[in-house]
């Protein structure tokens, strides 16, 4: 029983800070200028003296990335750290935007309007009873 609900715990996300959604864009763009350096995850940690792990969990964003990491990837990869922090943050404004430009659509003038409606109503027919054709498809 105990199992279930660590389980069902582990289902259950929660809603991510700023802070957190901006660390997982920072590690995104540190993912990229890396593979943009033509270099890899493990080569980049190997150059800055830390574990492969460690540095995977940065760019993937599990784990906060701490300051010296992001100077010591950007002194490697010969890019300012205000650089990087700066397309990371596009990348997070980026992200919240649609993909898709949305058209208003414009009303066209064969369409009737508000003002064009008719009250078409069938008990206020100015046709009489007795001349209705009802009465032909007995």
């Amino acid at each position: 029983m105990a199992a279930f609900w660590l389980q069902s715990a582990a289902i259950v996300s929660r809603v991510k800070t700023a802070a957190e959604e901006f660390n997982e864009a920072v590690g995104r763009q540190m993912r990229a200028e890396i593979a943009a350096s033509r270099s890899s995850i493990a080569a980049m940690a190997r150059g800055i003296g830390i574990a492969r792990s460690a540095l995977d969990n940065y760019v993937t964003g599990k784990r906060a990335i701490p300051i010296p990491v992001v100077y010591s990837v950007c002194a490697t990869l010969g890019v300012d750290p205000h650089v990087l922090l700066a397309r990371a943050e596009e990348r997070l404004r980026a992200d919240g935007e649609p993909t898709a430009r949305i058209t208003p659509l414009r009303r066209t003038p064969d369409v009737t309007g508000p003002r064009e409606d008719s009250r078409e109503v069938a008990f206020e027919s100015r046709v009489r009873h007795d001349a209705d054709s009802d009465d032909l498809y007995d």
